[in-house]
């Protein structure tokens, strides 16, 4: 545990980025990258005597980012409150940034995840987010980017527990003296309510008389609108303003990248929930030199596991494509080889 240049102590592994992977060349260690496509770049600046950060540019993908590994994750047992600190850069205006929080139970089931989403400036700035975990939850996995075409620049992650003592701090301690209102300019300034006395209703013959001149004439889309009224009752959605609530169907994308590393034992990469996804396959490319053996394994709890379909091989240099045949609502890929040889996994869907 290291205590960093904002004077908080972080409890994130290398959320600094100032350990460079032993696996990985140019990246920081504990982190990998998530996202993207062929034309992202991922660009590490750890340069002696100057403080290190990671460049990420993106073009085309819907999102660009880094993700922890699995062994990275931040352990949260002790702590039930936390704050997370972020400290972004874009290299544009209107850029946005997220940060996606995957919760992972005592089990190892991976819940849906926390996402949250930041609007950055061409200046380094600082985000907090403030985060209550259940009991139930031991790590916390963190993923973090740039949510479509931008040049984000990512200098620290912190994370902290919210000790009782630093709670207090946060909240603000009321006056005791009593301010006279000299004006109200909100609704909400009124602390008790105000009885105002009923109208005394006079019975009083009033006749109207006026003149109506209509305007008939054709209606054009440019000068004219109709907004339509619904009801729960009504097969039409609409919203509180009157306008037409209409639903676009189409095939959403998703996709997630894990690198890991194969040895003798056979190990299992994170484990997903496809519930929602029709449709998916794993894709595994063999950077190293000895070949691996895959598997794609089924479950219907994130504890009972079954093999899916034949155990594949990947040789040296080569990309096999796993495509599990029958259904259940999580699943992973075991790997392992008779040596030691790094492995890339991806996981695309559509929904």
């Amino acid at each position: 545990m290291e205590k960093n240049l904002l004077g908080m102590f972080n409890e994130l592994y290398n959320g600094n980025f100032q350990i460079k992977s032993k696996t990985q060349s140019d990246f920081p260690d504990a982190w990998l990258q998530i996202g993207g496509n062929h034309q992202t770049n991922w660009n590490f600046m750890n340069v002696p005597l100057e403080i290190p950060f990671l460049e990420i540019k993106n073009s085309t993908a819907l999102r660009a980012g880094i993700i922890q590994t699995y062994e990275g994750s931040l352990d949260v047992r002790k702590d039930e409150n936390w704050q997370i600190l972020m400290v972004f850069k874009s290299g544009m205006p209107e850029v946005q940034a997220y940060l996606r929080i995957y919760p992972i139970r005592s089990n190892g089931d991976v819940t849906k995840p926390w996402e949250f989403s930041f609007s950055l400036g061409l200046k380094q700035e600082q985000f907090k987010q403030v985060l209550s975990v259940g009991s139930e939850v031991q790590y916390l996995r963190l993923e973090t980017g740039v949510l479509g075409h931008g040049d984000l620049y990512i200098y620290k992650l912190i994370a902290y527990p919210l000790t009782p003592n630093r709670m207090k701090r946060r909240v603000k301690k009321t006056k005791k003296e009593i301010q006279p209102i000299n004006h109200i300019q909100t609704i909400g300034e009124i602390i008790k309510p105000i009885h105002l006395a009923m109208p005394i209703p006079l019975k009083i013959p009033v006749t109207v008389q006026a003149n109506v001149n209509a305007d008939i004439r054709n209606l054009t889309p440019a000068r004219d609108r109709v907004q339509i009224f619904g009801s729960s009752q009504a097969p039409l959605a609409t919203s509180i303003c009157g306008r037409a609530q209409v639903e676009i169907s189409g095939h959403g994308f998703h996709e997630s990248l894990e690198d890991v590393t194969a040895i003798q034992t056979m190990t299992s990469t994170t484990t997903r929930d496809v519930s929602a996804l029709p449709r998916f396959s794993f894709a595994v490319y063999n950077f190293g030199t000895e070949s691996a053996h895959v598997q794609a394994e089924l479950s219907p709890d994130g504890l009972h596991w079954a093999e899916e379909g034949n155990q594949l091989v990947v040789d040296p240099g080569n990309l096999v494509i796993v495509s599990p045949e029958n259904f259940l609502r999580y699943t992973r890929l075991s790997y392992g080889a008779e040596g030691s040889t790094m492995l890339r996994v991806w996981v695309q869907a559509q929904s």
